[in-house]
């Protein structure tokens, strides 16, 4: 035999090989689960953050509402003393509730102090102002000579002066204490700390939605990372495993096909049994058996 045809068994062991290619697969593959875990995560986070947030603007927006309502319902009992706009009022105020619900929800969604802060700043103001609606409101029962039907209105008492008021004048002074330029002063100072509310809370949600954002992206990238660097195994290993087995079969079905020794090329494997191959050739053919 020629020289280039003892070239020894040594070689890369396609068994060798293979289990590399499984430990290689496994990595990657935990690699890629904890990666789309993380991903998951992020926008788990993310998802939380937004149902928190529009519970949370729900809630300031509640208060709003509630606020406003009690405000449209005592105006409209001053100017038209009916008094179901007097039971609205009351049972918004101590039945519905919606303001106290808004706080609730608000703790409840585990909101940040700040927030929770400036909507119990507008509840405490709107509350603040009840007792100058309850006071407009007795002015009218007074005026109208309505029945008392909720303690909170027996409960006050007009001032001296208020109670020698013409029927007309308690009207008007009712009607300026829930109309007036005051009341609507301190209104505006509920709107401002739910204003505030929410711009915290866009804030806050912007910046939430940014950081998960670029935490996303950054778990993205790693699964593009690995999924490329996978590839470039696959293609690698099925270049090795063409060098090392199938190349050398083909090279080797030619050689048998001629009566030639086979060339120890490829695997170790390949290798051993190219030895055994030529040893029985040498001894079928002797001489007749290199190659030329």
């Amino acid at each position: 035999m020629k020289k280039n045809l003892k070239t020894g068994s040594e070689g890369i062991s396609l068994h060798v090989l293979h289990i590399a290619m499984i430990i290689c697969a496994i990595a990657i593959s935990l690699l890629l689960i904890f990666s789309t875990y993380q991903s998951s995560n992020v926008f788990s986070t993310l998802s939380k953050a937004t149902s928190n947030y529009i519970v949370r603007q729900k809630a300031a927006h509640d208060l709003m509402e509630a606020s406003d309502y009690l405000t449209e319902m005592v105006q409209r009992f001053t100017l038209e003393g009916d008094t179901q706009y007097l039971d609205n009022y009351f049972e918004e105020a101590y039945n519905s509730k919606r303001r106290e619900a808004a706080i609730t929800s608000m703790k409840e969604s585990a909101a940040e102090e700040v927030l929770v802060q400036q909507l119990e700043d507008a509840m405490n103001e709107s509350m603040s102002l009840m007792y100058r609606e309850y006071y407009a409101m007795k002015l009218v029962i007074e005026a109208k000579d309505l029945k008392d039907s909720h303690d909170e209105i027996r409960a006050i008492e007009l001032k001296e002066e208020d109670t020698f008021l013409s029927a007309d004048d308690q009207m008007e002074k009712a009607q300026e204490m829930v109309l007036g330029k005051e009341y609507y002063d301190r209104k505006e100072v509920i709107r401002t700390d739910l204003k505030a509310s929410l711009q915290t809370l866009d804030k806050l949600m912007t910046t939430t939605r940014q950081n998960t954002t670029a935490e996303l992206n950054k778990e993205l990238t790693i699964i593009r990372v690995v999924i490329i660097i996978l590839t470039v195994i696959i293609l690698v290993l099925i270049w090795f495993t063409a060098k090392l087995g199938t190349v050398p079969m083909m090279k080797a079905k030619k050689c048998a096909e001629a009566g030639e020794p086979i060339p120890m090329i490829g695997s170790k494997e390949f290798r051993y049994m190219a030895k055994s191959y030529n040893k029985m050739h040498e001894k079928l053919y002797g001489s007749k058996g290199e190659t030329k």
